[in-house]
């Protein structure tokens, strides 16, 4: 698996990033730890956590980051991986507070290098904004971690465009650590996606715009569309039922698959491959998270890293997806 460097950075990242937000929840630890090792194994080393995955699961806090803790320890190839994890969640029984003060920054960090047992972090994203609060005290708070080593580099997760731009280009100001990576909302089908969490934020015209001209890497969040395209044109009957009541069915979203299916057909891959080629041929740097399951869950992940969307292919799914949904575009797709 071929690998990319973050802008202003040491480090190299692999093509695709691993998201673990309920690893050890939908299998047993001994069954995540053979994941991990597989993703290794096969060329992958980054992996995605967050101090907040996953805390809505009953019974253990901060799992995921332990989880992954326990893995690196046992194996011993934290300098080969690619860490990153997120900051400043809101806690759950308080959603609309964002927690992005200094101290509560220094809790979220200094509780992520105990629980994943490592002295630093590679990408340390803040995973929300408040806008209530000033760039200025956010980078401020953020460069002290990199000055001081325990962060290598910052991330912004849901942040709009304007906002990372103003932080930007205060930290190039003031001589400090800016944002290199984000994470949005960004797949092949989330422009026509209906009812989005108002605390996430998607990859829009702006976000586009934005990563070409200041070199920021994308590290899309739901890169896969959650399995729509994978669930509606290849899937059993339980699997399409399950695209049909999905956020993603949408008029443009299956005219999008449509086409999405004909170029599949064509180049003799699966729809997959075509989800992921659209993300990574924009002209800016974009390493999917994508989700895991099994090691079988990342085969076809792995091995879609091979297909490249033609020019065309990739103009006409580029103008599909870009399209104005119209009036239709707010009801349920149904069948017959």
């Amino acid at each position: 698996m071929h690998r990319m460097r973050l802008p202003g950075t040491d480090i190299e990242i692999s093509a695709l990033c691993l998201g673990v937000a309920e690893i050890g929840v939908r299998q047993t630890e001994t069954e995540a730890h053979y994941l991990l090792d597989y993703w290794v194994q096969n060329g992958g080393n980054g992996i995605d956590t967050a101090r907040a995955y996953s805390d809505w699961i009953p019974g253990e806090k901060h799992r995921s980051e332990r989880i992954v803790g326990d893995w690196l320890k046992a194996t011993g190839v934290r300098e080969q991986i690619v860490l990153a994890t997120k900051a400043g969640h809101p806690l759950l029984d308080n959603s609309s507070r964002v927690r992005l003060s200094p101290s509560e920054l220094r809790q979220d960090l200094e509780g992520s290098l105990e629980t994943l047992g490592t002295d630093y972090i590679d990408v340390w994203f803040l995973h929300r904004d408040d806008e209530s609060i000033s760039v200025q005290e956010i980078i401020d708070s953020c460069d002290t971690f990199v000055r001081d080593g325990r962060v290598k580099a910052l991330g912004a997760a849901n942040w709009t465009a304007r906002r990372i731009r103003k932080a930007n280009d205060y930290a190039s100001r003031a001589g400090k650590a800016g944002f290199v990576a984000t994470q949005l909302f960004w797949n092949l089908g989330s422009r026509h996606y209906r009812g989005l969490e108002s605390t996430l934020q998607p990859m829009d015209d702006a976000a586009e715009q934005l990563h070409e001209a200041a070199n920021l890497v994308a590290m899309p969040y739901s890169s896969q569309a959650g399995g729509f395209f994978s669930n509606w044109l290849e899937g059993d009957d339980t699997a399409r039922l399950k695209a049909e009541r999905s956020g993603y069915a949408t008029k443009v979203n299956f005219q999008i698959a449509t086409l999405a299916s004909e170029i599949a057909r064509r180049n003799g891959v699966p729809v997959g491959a075509v989800v992921l080629a659209f993300l990574r041929s924009h002209s800016f740097k974009v390493v999917p998270i994508i989700g895991c399951g099994t090691p079988a869950h990342l085969v076809g992940s792995i091995e879609a890293l091979d297909f490249v969307l033609s020019d065309a292919d990739w103009k006409s799914l580029r103008e599909l997806t870009n399209s104005k949904p119209g009036w239709l575009n707010k009801y349920l797709w149904k069948r017959g």
